[in-house]
């Protein structure tokens, strides 16, 4: 019978199948894999190329050498490798062929972390003058070679092992795994470490603001000096090559940068080196950086999936009530084996729209001087990206092979200058590192060297995909209004396409219900039971505020008698559904599921109060701001109405119930302003 490798191969030729009846391992001449253009490579080989195999061709090799790591790329030279070592490159490679013909389909990516991880069973095994497969089949030496495993690579052990003891150990495997004895202790170390693991920070609000105000001026600086630069570089394009045919000296950048009047543009991001059309290139990439930062912002998407945007990718759609959205087509790979999947996220027109627009025009130059016309068809559209790399210019030094598809610009954050850093983000401030810790009090932040009081913010594109998701789903815990400001002509497209309920999101399931799942929905979903967490650990476990209603009353005398749950316990009970908390204009809820005590339209719980819910916490701080609303919006309903007398009814009872909370003598009263409970 024959098996066809499980993995997905983006039109590329793929290794050939194999025929169990040959035996249960691959012979050194199976073709394991192809390159790009069909070329055949061999199991026998010690380095698998796999970027035929990439999502966007991407240079991508399996390697096999466990003893000098080589990530990303091929070993050069010959190099002697001993007997012994040999025989357990052939186990490696034995191992992977069962993962790729009998696992299930894995990412790229995905095989390289699990082949990184035998690099380090081959290690142990090579200290002990031992083989991989006694390592595998010796209970001692399996649980010694776990112990030793850094944490990061304990959970994908624990994969392997799965792994290898679902296949058949005669006709699959060739030999029995031994039963680990210190399972339970590899499930402690992955439990302490996701633990442990720190998530990318969301930024604090007042950078959050700041980089967002700053991205606008970049963009706006961009646009103002946007004529003069891509007639320079229109310019610079056909006189160097130009210069170059007739094998004359090229020296037409300086020139060019006087004749533009594009000194001071070039000089304020760092610009000045004694190679003007290298800097030119530079600051074509930056604007690309700024373009993506902007739709990163903007949309929430991963790095790769914003780097690798077709340059047609606006797609603006108009909704059943007449509402015009704005889309962003792209594609993504997470969750998803690998493999693309045609995607959209929401954007705005005056932000999103406004970076790609930006991006796009200078993109044109780039591929009007090698010829090319980006297409709109949906089969030939992500072979143009919307920020091509810059080397395609004819002045850099090393050129893109013309035989490959267009590739990407690779320009990241980590290596941005500190000029445009700097412009970007604020230096770190004491009221900052308060915001984090409020937002995260059990992590110490004061003890990361990369949140010290006056670095720059170590920003990360990744920064702005969670503080998108914590913070629009968690607008209790954000202090300053201007942030809601700032992200209000986001957050409205935001609420209608991911909030539940909502019909934008309805359409979006129907037509790609797996689609979902690989969205920044997702981590929406997860910010918002995130949030629900810390709100709760704020509100409820830290207030300073005497707290009434039957759940108020309980964890009060919890927080006196000194027996104020842990965070993990609060996200435990409210995953396993035996705890929620939702803010309301009293206080809080901690109902899970549906209220059935709150009827009809009431847009304040005035029932639970009165009736004692045991599952209010009511404050007295809000109820007096919840009054003082009350009384203003009574003054614009028409005295002796209906309306009137039944917001008279309720304001009496809101009143009676503030009389109640008031705090007792020795207990300071929380301040009555717009603060958040």
């Amino acid at each position: 019978m024959k098996i066809e490798a499980r993995i997905e191969q983006h039109g590329a030729q793929g290794p050939d199948p194999w025929d169990d009846d040959r035996g249960i391992c691959l012979p050194l001449d199976h073709v394991i894999c192809r390159d790009v253009d069909g070329t055949p490579h061999t199991v026998g080989e010690f380095v698998w190329p796999w970027t035929a195999y990439t999502a966007h061709r991407q240079k991508f090799y399996l390697h096999f050498f466990y003893w000098k790591q080589t990530k990303g790329r091929a070993v050069k030279g010959t190099l002697v490798v001993s007997p012994e070592r040999e025989a357990r490159i052939r186990e490696l490679q034995f191992l992977m062929t069962r993962l790729i013909y009998y696992g299930n389909e894995n990412a790229p990516i995905t095989l390289d972390v699990k082949l990184r991880t035998l690099h380090h069973a081959a290690r142990f095994a090579e200290a002990r003058s031992c083989m991989v497969r006694d390592v595998l089949t010796q209970t001692t030496l399996l649980d010694a070679c776990g112990a030793s495993l850094p944490d990061t690579y304990v959970a994908k052990w624990m994969g392997w092992l799965t792994f290898l003891g679902q296949i058949e150990p005669e006709t699959q495997l060739g030999f029995t795994l031994a039963t680990p004895k210190q399972w339970k202790d590899l499930e402690r170390r992955v439990k302490e470490f996701r633990n442990d693991f720190r998530q990318h920070a969301p930024l604090p609000t007042r950078i959050y603001a700041a980089l967002i105000n700053n991205l606008a001026a970049e963009l706006d600086d961009i646009e103002a000096h946007k004529p003069r630069l891509l007639a320079a570089l229109r310019e610079a394009i056909v006189e160097h090559r130009q210069a170059k045919a007739a094998q004359n000296r090229i020296c037409i950048g300086p020139a060019l940068v006087e004749k533009h009047g594009l000194a001071a543009y070039l000089g304020r991001r760092g610009f000045t080196g004694p190679r003007p059309l290298m800097d030119m290139a530079s600051a074509i990439g930056e604007i690309f950086l700024m373009c993506k930062l902007q739709i990163h912002v903007f949309s929430g998407m991963r790095n790769s999936e914003a780097r690798h945007l077709p340059y047609h990718c606006m797609s603006p759609e108009r909704g059943l009530h007449g509402r015009k959205h704005c889309l962003i087509a792209g594609a993504t790979t997470k969750f998803n084996n690998g493999r693309r999947l045609r995607t959209k996220w929401v954007t705005t027109e005056r932000d999103g729209f406004r970076a790609i627009r930006l991006a796009q025009e200078f993109a044109a130059a780039i591929y009007e001087d090698r010829g090319v016309m980006p297409s709109k068809a949906d089969d030939l559209k992500d072979e143009h990206p919307l920020f091509p790399s810059v080397e395609y210019l004819p002045w850099m030094q090393r050129q893109v092979s013309p035989e490959r598809r267009i590739a990407a610009f690779k320009g990241y954050l980590g290596g941005a200058s500190d000029s445009l850093l700097s412009r970007l983000c604020p230096a770190i401030e004491e009221e900052d590192i308060a915001e984090l810790e409020e937002i995260d009090p059990f992590r110490a932040w004061c003890e990361e060297p990369e949140f010290g009081i006056g670095r720059p913010w170590p920003l990360t594109t990744h920064q702005l995909r969670r503080s998108l998701a914590v913070y629009a789903n968690a607008s209790g815990l954000v202090r300053l209004s201007s942030l809601r400001r700032q992200l209000q002509h986001i957050t409205r497209e935001m609420t209608l396409y991911y909030g539940r309920g909502s019909t934008f999101c309805k359409n979006f399931i129907e037509d790609d219900p797996k689609g979902y799942n690989k969205h920044v929905a997702v981590e929406w979903q997860d910010g918002a039971e995130e949030a629900e967490v810390l709100a709760f650990v704020r509100d409820v476990l830290h207030s300073k505020e005497q707290m009434f209603g039957g759940a108020g009353n309980y964890y009060d005398r919890q927080r006196e008698r000194g027996e104020v749950m842990a965070r993990e316990e609060v996200a435990r009970q409210m995953k396993a559904g035996l705890l929620a908390y939702r803010e309301g204009p009293l206080g809080g809820c901690t109902r899970p599921g549906v209220c059935e005590t709150r009827k009809g339209l009431n847009l304040i719980d005035t029932v639970c109060a009165t009736d004692g819910c045991k599952h209010l916490i009511g404050k007295h701080s809000k109820i007096v701001q919840t009054i003082r609303l009350k009384r203003a919006a009574m003054a614009h309903i028409t005295p002796g109405s209906v309306t009137a007398a039944m917001e008279r009814e309720e304001l009496e009872a809101l009143e009676r119930v503030e009389r109640e909370w008031r705090p007792q003598e020795g207990l300071a009263a929380a301040p009555t302003g717009d603060g958040h409970a």
